[in-house]
């Protein structure tokens, strides 16, 4: 006779995370052979007696029926079992660092736990390096989650009732749906990182440096603020890059002005990211746009009362007959404040530095083509055209290719004020200047003479790769030089025509390059950054002894990696993301200067100097030395590669050598070095140690 298949099948628990013993009754439970939840079999389970039996809920569990099979068949269960995430709150009670169990009741959070952050803990919970992983995170009223770097990948939901505002590191959602970024407090990312899933806003959303989209981020009706801020200086903006995601729902896009040559009211040349805004949105607390469509058609246009603040340019305007130049021509009222701002097209304002223009609208993705007209084969003044950056991300011109700029002269010109009605333009050409413009940033071309007409093709070439852009410039000198690093795939360390620009001297002496393999870079590319750092050398030329600044101009998609600037002449080390300006004092400016400064790229954050405990066992000897001295690290300043440089008492490096990694004993030859007192500086993963060493 069959066995009778299980029936009337029940469970307790009803739910309970992965690891829960749940206690299944029925009937003609003798003989089981298996059970499973939702499909997934479980590995132990004991048979009490006929009617009942007990299992634990098996990893890869998903909420679903409870099933039994015995000989007579197999039975599942009319209700679901729910499993649960298991749950682990912060307590704080050891110290403030996310890693460490004993801050959680249930152990470090995983990508398949929540994890809470109740308010009143002694400490809040920061991530200063490495990866969190969490499943749902709460943050709890009056609690507070802290990140200065590292990554927090988050594969459910973000419920943030507390305080969420990071001033580093990177936000990212792993999760295999859609993930909702809430709360009842607004949330101000630094670098932000949506998944293939996608992502909701469920609360005013901000970020700071990077929005990577790999899947879509949907607003629903939630604001999305791209910020725009000024530190040490420079105005720094956030930027977009479109990884096969983008943004669903309109967003809006800030632009903080640059105060260094002027701080006060000035004409400023905006293009709008956004497609939609009008001239009445460029108002700011500060700042309400004035127009006048008198002004277009008077014979005395600086006379014309109210005066605009808000202008466009128009090369056909060069047939008029008034008292302006040729060039100022151009220059129109819009004629009302409903007038639309034009993608592509430049708008120049008089507005004060101090105010942070919002552009709001859905971002502009995609390639955009301007069709240009010119009055140039008529007026030889004309060809002018004032056009912008449409993108919520840097457009480096140098990568627009010569057939999109048909009929186009190929310089373009960027406006800087320095009053109220003064200015002064730089531009690019052919690889000289400066070719990246900002999101919102306008700037001038110019039709080839004899053409009537030209276009301009931009197409979504907004800059990927890491890059850092470095700016010299003396106290009393509007005089500047640059020098840029990026990472790509292919570069190396030695000289490339594909990837490098060599340093060409100006002749005002004021230089900067970055120094490898024997040749100076003004433009240098480098191999893709990995977890080892990477330090690149700067030579330094100035004209006069005085005091100068070098200002990270630029700082982009550098996610979770620090970037540093050493002063090996002092000791000191600046985080250039926390600080971009560093000013320094040079006393000799008779020779270029290639061993005080140097670039420090690092997925882990650097010492200025060694521990005094790991620096007292670096060994070096013999001590005074002839010909060789032997170096002998610990296993802390041995797992990266160390550079070691003998500086003389003028500070010239005289002799340098890198020290492979994972040796703990290195020879260091000093051949034709010359009798005397040097310093042995070891440039390390966990800072730098200088030892006196006597040359006989």
């Amino acid at each position: 006779m069959l066995a009778a298949a299980p029936d009337n099948l029940s469970f307790s628990p009803a739910s309970g995370p992965v690891g829960t013993s749940v206690v299944v009754t029925g009937t003609n439970l003798t003989g089981t052979t298996a059970v499973t939840f939702n499909g997934t079999p479980a590995s132990g389970f004991v048979v009490n007696s006929a009617t009942q039996l007990t299992v634990t809920v098996p990893t890869g569990a998903g909420t679903g029926p409870v099933a039994v099979t015995t000989p007579g068949g197999t039975v599942a269960s009319a209700t679901a079992f729910s499993v649960t995430r298991p749950l682990t709150t912060w307590t704080g009670t050891i110290s403030s660092d996310w890693f460490t169990a004993g801050n959680w009741t249930g152990g470090v959070p995983s990508a398949a736990a929540d994890a809470l952050i109740a308010g009143g803990s002694p400490a809040y919970p920061t991530i200063a390096s490495g990866t969190a992983s969490v499943f749902n995170l709460t943050i709890a009223t009056g609690a507070t989650l802290n990140q200065t770097a590292g990554t927090l990948n988050l594969s459910g939901n973000l419920n943030n009732q507390g305080t969420f505002a990071p001033t580093g590191g990177t936000v990212a959602t792993v999760g295999d749906a859609s993930q909702t970024l809430g709360g009842s407090s607004p949330l101000a990312m630094y670098n932000l990182t949506v998944g293939t899933a996608g992502a909701v806003l469920g609360m005013a959303t901000s970020v700071q440096r990077q929005l990577t989209l790999t899947g879509n981020l949907t607003s629903t009706g939630q604001t999305l603020t791209l910020r725009s801020s000024v530190s040490a200086g420079v105005a720094i903006d956030a930027l977009v890059v479109n990884s096969g995601g983008g943004v669903v729902g309109p967003v809006t896009v800030q632009r903080a002005i640059d105060p260094s040559l002027n701080s006060g009211l000035g004409y400023r040349h905006f293009s709008t990211p956004v497609s939609g805004p009008t001239v009445a949105s460029l108002a700011t607390p500060g700042f309400t746009p004035v127009v006048n469509a008198a002004y277009n058609a008077a014979a005395a246009p600086g006379t014309v009362q109210p005066f605009p603040t808000v202008y466009g340019y128009d090369d056909s305007r060069l047939s008029l007959t008034n008292s302006m130049s040729s060039f100022d021509k151009g220059f129109y009222s819009p004629d009302a404040l409903s007038s639309a701002l034009t993608v592509g097209r430049g708008y120049t304002v008089n507005i004060a530095a101090s105010e942070v223009v919002n552009f709001q609208g859905q971002l502009n993705n995609g390639d955009f083509v301007m069709p240009l007209t010119s009055t140039r084969a008529t007026y030889p003044d004309g060809g002018w055209q004032l056009l912008g950056n449409p993108y919520p991300a840097p457009l480096n011109y140098a990568l627009v290719s010569g057939g999109d700029r048909g009929n186009l002269e190929n310089a373009i010109y960027v406006y800087s004020s320095t009053s109220q009605y003064a200015g002064q333009y730089r531009s690019y050409i052919n690889n000289v200047g400066n070719p990246v413009l900002p999101s919102g940033q306008a700037f001038f071309m110019r039709v080839a003479a004899g053409q009537a007409s030209g276009s301009l093709v931009l197409r979504t070439t907004a800059e990927t790769r890491p890059l850092v852009q470095l700016t010299l410039q003396g106290a009393s000198s509007p005089l500047l030089d640059e020098a840029t690093v990026y990472f790509e795939q292919g570069a190396t360390a030695d000289f490339d025509g594909a990837y490098d620009a060599e340093k060409l001297p100006n002749p005002t002496g004021l230089n900067l390059s970055t120094t490898q393999a024997g040749h100076q870079f003004s433009i240098n590319g480098q191999a893709v950054l990995d977890a080892n750092s990477r330090v690149i050398p700067l030579a330094i030329g100035v004209p006069t002894a005085g005091n100068y600044t070098l200002t990270a101009d630029q700082l982009l998609n550098l996610n979770a990696t620090f970037v540093y600037l050493r002063d090996l002449q002092l000791g000191t080390l600046t985080n250039l993301r926390q600080q971009t300006a560093y000013s320094f004092t040079v006393t000799n400016a008779a020779t270029l200067n290639t061993s005080r400064f140097e670039l420090v790229f690092s997925s882990q954050q650097v010492l200025a100097t060694a521990p005094a405990a790991l620096a007292q066992q670096v060994a070096v000897y013999p001590n005074p030395a002839k010909t060789q001295v032997t170096i002998e690290l610990p296993l802390g300043m041995s797992r990266q590669p160390v550079t070691a440089a003998l500086v003389d008492a003028l500070g010239r490096v005289v002799r340098q050598q890198v020290l492979p990694a994972s040796l703990s004993s290195h020879a260091f030859a000093l051949p034709t070095v010359l009798p005397g007192v040097y310093l042995l500086r070891l440039t390390t993963e966990a800072g730098t140690v200088v030892k006196k060493l006597v040359i006989e």
